[in-house]
């Protein structure tokens, strides 16, 4: 037993000195965000009462956690007409600058719940689309506070592509498994945190002129899939 458990060590030093040394021979990839994100979201629209927020008065942050998450760019926009409301919560790291679990970690099933917000319904991985183009799969979510109900549409891209959810409860050991598969060993990436939140539906919203301008900036991102359109 004693010499099967220094194997098992032995071995899983021997790849984080491996890892270790991949990481410091091969650089991270080049990053793909080339202006503020606040230049590329509409500052103006016909009929949009539109102000900036700072990212620790959105529901996933504080002062505090804010710190710690370290962003190289943020944008916590909202965006008013008459009695609609949106939330565009933006962040934004460089390759190699956070890890996929601790960039993912302020999703609305954590922080909202613990900022005293109620889950009333959770879908991952869904469809989402914009006019003819084919954006990144979503996370959605309606979440519930002081008789107010927000539905929310969320994106964690890494490198590109939307990191799911759906693993939610692995075991930390069978996730790491299931991100290697997935991104490989380089998992340094740049990554996006995109959440868009409204008291009304996306149907709704869809109707509604100037929603199409704030979609068309999330495309500008890279939320829509790459060299795929709707039919």
């Amino acid at each position: 037993m004693k010499k099967s458990l220094l194997i098992i060590a032995a071995a899983i030093l021997l790849s984080a000195l491996s890892l270790r040394a991949y990481f410091a021979l091969i650089p991270p990839p080049e990053a793909s965000l080339e202006a503020p994100i606040a230049t590329i979201v509409p500052e103006v629209l016909n009929g949009w009462t539109i102000r900036d927020l700072d990212m620790a008065e959105s529901p996933e942050s504080s002062a505090r956690i804010s710190e710690f998450l370290n962003f190289d760019d943020a944008l916590f926009r909202v965006f008013e007409r008459g009695d609609t409301f949106i939330g565009l919560y933006i962040a934004y790291w460089t390759p190699g600058k956070a890890s996929y679990r601790w960039a993912g970690a302020h999703t609305p099933d954590t922080c909202w719940v613990l900022n005293g917000w109620t889950c009333l319904e959770r879908e991952y991985s869904i469809p989402f689309a914009h006019e003819a183009t084919t954006f990144q799969p979503a996370e959605f979510g309606v979440y519930v506070k002081d008789g107010s109900a927000q539905n929310v549409y969320f994106w964690h891209l890494v490198g590109g592509e939307a990191f799911g959810y759906e693993q939610q409860g692995t075991p930390n050991i069978f996730a790491a498994l299931i991100d290697i598969q997935k991104h490989g060993l380089n998992l340094r990436e740049e990554q996006f945190f995109i959440r868009l939140s409204s008291n009304k539906t996306l149907d709704e919203l869809k109707r509604m002129e100037g929603f199409d301008a704030i979609l068309d900036s999330l495309s500008e991102l890279g939320l829509a899939k790459q060299n795929q359109v709707l039919p």
